[in-house]
């Protein structure tokens, strides 16, 4: 599982991780922080579940090439694109262009896990992927939010419009319930039920 996006990649990546934990499938992860539940940043783990936080930066100075090309995930989350790293990418259609590069080494039987209200996810899309993809969003047409407490201490979470269930968390605002979404999405796809996820 890679997680991209020019934010969200490590709450989401650790979120993905530990569902993965919870569900006991021991997976390996790579992940540019100290997820709290596990202590340490990186592991191997058990084949074949891996989640890797994946960075558009380039790869070395001998290979200019986003580092996520390398990865081939079978799932992959696309969190959001906004233009970041002016030292290596001239504007966001260079980093577009190597986002769809991550999008076409995902296999046909994989899956792209993509925010629906990114409108530069959206073109990154229309490049071409011959991978089936889900979206999400707040009102999303594969993953959204459905009733929410006004402080986003729990929100619904909705599958092709129907209410999955009910997330009780102590995280805030809007950007993390969309982190969670994806990562409870990508979890699916791994074969963790949604209301284990959850």
């Amino acid at each position: 599982v890679a997680v991209a996006g020019t934010h969200g990649k490590t709450s989401t990546s650790s979120m993905i991780a530990w569902i993965l934990e919870y569900a006991g499938l021991s997976p390996g992860f790579l992940i540019g922080g100290v997820p709290a539940n596990f202590g340490l940043s990186a592991r191997y783990g058990e084949y074949p579940f891996f989640v890797v936080e994946a960075d558009e930066y380039d790869t070395a100075f001998f290979d200019k090439r986003s580092k996520f090309v390398h990865y081939q995930p079978r799932t992959c989350v696309l969190n959001n694109l906004e233009f970041d790293h002016a030292d290596i990418f001239d504007d966001v259609g260079a980093i577009k262009k190597q986002f769809h590069h991550l999008v076409r080494t995902v296999p046909g039987e994989g899956k792209l896990i993509v925010n629906g209200g990114d409108p530069n996810l959206d073109d990154v899309i229309e490049m071409g992927a011959w991978t089936p993809v889900e979206k999400f969003s707040v009102a999303g047409e594969h993953w959204s939010i459905g009733a929410c407490t006004d402080d986003g201490s729990a929100f619904e979470v909705c599958v092709d419009g129907k209410p999955a269930a009910q997330v009780s968390w102590r995280m805030h605002g809007g950007h993390n319930r969309l982190n969670a979404l994806a990562a409870i999405a990508a979890a699916r796809h791994a074969g963790v039920p949604v209301e284990q996820a959850i």
